[in-house]
């Protein structure tokens, strides 16, 4: 009986194994449904296949955290779209709106759109907890960087590390990140 339900652990443990190697080639972003401005809904795993890496940063309309970060994010695009990284800040709280969105991503001077995040099915698969949260996928819809903008909070320092800077310039020059998951410095998304 001690022999028979070993056997059936290990076998277990092996199958699970042989799943979590197959598994880190599965894509990890989610068919999730967007919403967009102008009635537009979009789908989160196929706007990862638009370009060669996509950014997802996660957003609150409160968050003075992100409020600091605002023209970082903007140099990020600016620098970054030329080179095929495309941008999307993601509302997953519960009071998100497109027309309030719409209105933020004005005021943000953003060059990128605020997706609405519907039951936060898309922050709750990449495991986004904060505003600034930020992941960078692939073409196939891959985790490759995950956390912060840099390592500043509220008080930008030109001495910060630039962790989605530096992350996007390794996987663009085909190398991985030099930090592939770093701490976000942000405000709670309010996801319920």
């Amino acid at each position: 009986m001690v022999l028979a339900a070993r056997t059936v652990v290990l076998a277990w443990l092996l199958a699970c194994m042989a799943c979590a190697a197959h598994g880190s080639a599965q894509p990890i972003v989610p068919a999730v449904p967007l919403a967009g401005g102008h009635g537009m809904a979009l789908d989160a795993r196929a706007l990862s296949g638009d370009a060669a890496f996509t950014v997802f940063v996660f957003f609150s309309p409160d968050c003075h955290c992100l409020e600091q970060h605002e023209p970082r994010l903007r140099a990020l695009d600016a620098a970054f779209r030329p080179r095929g990284v495309q941008f999307f800040m993601v509302d997953s709280e519960v009071r998100a709106s497109v027309e309030r969105d719409d209105e933020e991503a004005r005021r943000g001077g953003y060059t990128f759109p605020i997706l609405v995040d519907r039951g936060a099915r898309l922050a709750v698969a990449l495991g986004a907890q904060y505003a600034t949260y930020s992941v960078v996928v692939d073409r196939a819809g891959r985790l490759r960087y995950r956390g912060g903008i840099d390592s500043d909070k509220n008080h930008l320092r030109d001495d910060a590390v630039p962790y989605l800077e530096d992350a996007l310039d390794d996987l663009l020059a085909g190398r991985e990140p030099r930090i592939a998951d770093a701490k976000t410095l942000g405000c709670a998304l309010q996801e319920w």
